[in-house]
C-alpha cells in the first residue's frame, strides 16, 4: 500500500483531501487501526491528546492523516522491537503559537544523530545491509514526509530518553481554532 500511494503520489496522481478537521476526531479515527497494529505487537499504546488541543480545526487529509500514523507506529514497533518497555506513546498539544504538534514516541534506543535527516529519504535503510535485522523497504517515513508537505505541515525526528519521538505538524483552518 505504502508503495502504491508514494508512486501515485510522486506522479502527482494522487490527490489529497485536505479540509477542515477537529483533531479530537482525527485522532478518534487513527486510535483503533493502530491500537490493533500494537496490540498484535505486543505493545502497550497510550493516546494523550490534550482537551485544548483536541479542540482546534487543522487542514488535513483523513485518510493521509491515518496512513502518517500507521507508518509512524509501524516504524515505532519496528525499531522497539528488542526495548525493555515495549511502549508507545501517541500524543498531541497545542503550541503557543496556536498550532497542534502531534508525537509518536518509542522506548527503543533512539536514532543516530547522523541519521536524522537521511531516514526521510526513500529507501533509506539505517542499518548496515548485511547486519540488518528489522525488515522493510525504506519507504515508509518518506510518505509521511510526503503526506505531511502535501498537507501544508512538516514532520520532524528527536531523541528522547529512551528512544525517539516522531514530531508532525499540520496548518491550522484559517480563522479556525
Amino acid at each position: 500500500a505504502n508503495v502504491l500511494q508514494l508512486a501515485r503520489m510522486t506522479r502527482n496522481d494522487l490527490p489529497v483531501d485536505t479540509r477542515p478537521l477537529a483533531v479530537a476526531g482525527l485522532i478518534d479515527g487513527i486510535r483503533s487501526s493502530v491500537s490493533s497494529q500494537a496490540e498484535r505487537a505486543g505493545f502497550e499504546l497510550n493516546v494523550d491528546c490534550a482537551n485544548e488541543a483536541g479542540q482546534v480545526v487543522i487542514l488535513a487529509d483523513p485518510d493521509g492523516f491515518a496512513r502518517i500514523f500507521i507508518n509512524l507506529v509501524d516504524n515505532a514497533i519496528k525499531f522497539s522491537a528488542a526495548a525493555q518497555q515495549k511502549r508507545i506513546d501517541i500524543g498531541c498539544q497545542l503550541l503557543r503559537d496556536g498550532s497542534v504538534e502531534f508525537g509518536v514516541r518509542d522506548y527503543g534506543p533512539g536514532v543516530p544523530g547522523d541519521q536524522m535527516k537521511k531516514i526521510f529519504r526513500l529507501f533509506y535503510r539505517s542499518e548496515n545491509e548485511l547486519t540488518r535485522e528489522t525488515l522493510g523497504t525504506g519507504i515508509g517515513l518518506a510518505l509521511v514526509r510526503q503526506l505531511a508537505q502535501s498537507m501544508g505541515g512538516r514532520v520532524d525526528v528527536r531523541n528522547a530518553d529512551p528512544g525517539a519521538e516522531f514530531r508532525l505538524w499540520l496548518p491550522l483552518a484559517q480563522g479556525a481554532e
